[in-house]
């Protein structure tokens, strides 16, 4: 093997590690980045619903039977919605309400209510008044299980000169495992770029390689 042969052997060995690290860092970030779009989309449907309880909470006491009905009726609704590659065909939530002592007084699933939920951090921190969000497995022994929780604070003014009260929160979770398929898709994506990337280069390394060991018997034999 001549000296020139290894030199552009070696080129493309350093170019294919480049990529492969390249696609190994990027798919790594695939998955938060996901998970705080996730995020950024329960900030805006838990803060729309606990308005929606705001306008029906009275003396403290909030009503959850209208959102009760809501959700019943949105999982008997039909869905079906092609996203790229992925097919919706449900929507996946949990949502829950606590009071202002963190006691469950509904709870999506039927599971839950009227047990202590100020232990968990989406709680305590949004009736302490800050941004309560967090990650829980459903399973403790099964990873794919995590749910993603965000809590909106249920407001509720005392008097016109009264500042606003937190009454209870309202949360909302989707599991992780709902947008999985949209990362293995970008992954997949991401893979099959790279893939393209080192074959091309490749080919263009072979073409140089050739072209500078026989300039001139490739002219040769194209004019034959």
């Amino acid at each position: 093997m001549s000296r020139r042969t290894r030199i552009l052997l070696g080129v493309l060995v350093v170019y294919v590690g480049a990529v492969v690290f390249l696609l190994y860092r990027v798919s790594l970030d695939i998955d938060p980045r996901y998970r705080e779009s996730a995020e950024e989309s329960l900030v805006d449907t838990a803060n729309l619903l606990a308005t929606l309880l705001e306008r029906q909470a009275y003396g403290g006491v909030i009503q959850t039977e209208e959102l009760e009905r809501t959700l019943q009726h949105l999982s008997r609704r039909p869905l079906k919605a092609k996203i790229f590659q992925i097919e919706k065909t449900a929507v996946v939530l949990h949502v829950y309400v606590t009071d202002a002592a963190g006691t469950v007084l509904f709870d999506s699933t039927g599971r839950d209510i009227g047990r202590d939920y100020r232990g968990w951090r989406d709680v305590h921190l949004t009736l302490d008044g800050q941004y309560g969000a967090r990650t829980t497995l459903a399973d403790p022994e099964d990873p794919s299980s995590a749910i993603m929780y965000v809590g909106a604070a249920i407001r509720e003014r005392a008097s016109p000169a009264a500042p606003d009260q937190i009454v209870g929160v309202l949360s909302v979770g989707k599991p992780v495992a709902a947008f999985t398929p949209f990362i293995a898709n970008a992954r997949q994506k991401l893979f099959i770029v790279g893939g393209i990337a080192v074959g091309a280069f490749a080919l263009l390394l072979l073409i140089v390689t050739v072209w500078l060991v026989r300039p001139f018997g490739l002219v040769t034999d194209l004019w034959r």
